[in-house]
């Protein structure tokens, strides 16, 4: 009992990239995370080892579970970014502060000035709007365990959130959720100014979204028609030097490769008359009467008769 105490005293946490030995067992610990349904589709699979890896050596660093990080990590626009729920969660278990607070003050209504981008492109200019907003401020606070000191936070509002741009991108939560939305920006800004070990130098998922330029790229009903009347390239369209030799001729004058040269063509009737020649020809070669039909009857004729006919074959003119 007494060395099994010990053992788990004297074992430390796994660090991934410290050395071979160390990479080693992170990968055979990592093959059970990435072939389970309980992560995301980011560190699913075999081809997703270095991201399960990297999530692992996060969670040792910040002191929880592997799965929790891979729950809470977010990359967007290919940048990793905690969710903001995990950093208030993060914080609240760190041990150096009590939970975390906030103090919350409406404002009302009030006109707030913002700057934006108008013109076509290369003739952009900035101009400066007002509108109209239910102005609040907010401000995380917490009580450091070891001194006892309440630590402030930065002070986020609305209109900061106007000014910023973050308010009047499309689709923007800060419209329809303001009260959330000003409460994680807040926790975010305490943790990076006091817990910038927990945050590790990452921004928020939420403050990603704020600062990156959405842009829609769904064509008009105007290019989806031009792209419909495009003609479609037809299949098995040949290439090479003999295509662009053969392209500006029919497909009768193209002469087919590696083929017999077909025999020369001829009209049908002059076709007819030149067989019954050359039958007539091959007849008298062979001493045989071209006059048999195919029942083997023979047709009555003027100048010949019928093989075995008894009458005179002797012809005297009138």
């Amino acid at each position: 009992m007494n060395e099994l105490t010990t053992t788990s005293q004297n074992r430390k946490p796994l660090s991934v990239f410290s050395d071979m030995a160390s990479f080693a067992d992170a990968q055979r610990m990592a093959k059970a995370l990435i072939h389970s349904d309980l992560v995301p589709v980011a560190y699913r699979g075999e081809d997703k080892m270095g991201n399960a890896l990297i999530a692992m050596d996060t969670a040792n660093r910040v002191g929880v579970s592997a799965i929790v990080v891979m729950q809470n990590l977010h990359i967007i626009e290919g940048r990793p970014s905690w969710s903001s729920s995990f950093i208030i969660s993060a914080l609240n278990s760190c041990g150096l502060f009590s939970p975390i607070r906030f103090k919350l003050e409406k404002l009302g209504e009030r006109e707030v000035s913002y700057d934006a981008w108008e013109g076509a492109k290369g003739e952009r200019r900035k101009v400066t709007r007002k509108m109209r907003v239910k102005d609040m401020t907010c401000m995380a606070y917490a009580v450091e365990k070891d001194t006892g000191e309440v630590l402030e936070g930065p002070e986020v509002s609305i209109a900061m959130a106007v000014a910023e741009g973050w308010y009047t991108k499309p689709g923007s939560k800060w419209v329809t959720m303001p009260d959330l939305m000003i409460r994680y920006r807040a926790a975010a800004f305490f943790g990076r100014l006091y817990a910038p070990h927990v945050m590790n130098g990452m921004q928020t998922a939420d403050e990603i979204s704020d600062a990156v330029e959405i842009k829609d790229i769904t064509p008009d009903a105007a290019q989806q028609a031009a792209a419909g009347t495009e003609e479609a390239k037809p299949a098995g369209r040949p290439r090479g030097v003999h295509a662009a030799m053969n392209a500006g001729k029919t497909a009768e004058e193209v002469k087919p490769r590696g083929r017999k040269k077909a025999e020369p063509q001829t009209i049908e009737g002059e076709a007819e008359e030149v067989n019954e020649r050359q039958d007539e020809e091959r007849s008298f070669a062979d001493g045989v009467d071209n006059s048999q039909t195919i029942d083997g009857d023979y047709r009555n004729d003027d100048t010949f008769g019928a093989p075995g006919d008894d009458e005179d074959d002797d012809y005297t003119p009138a």
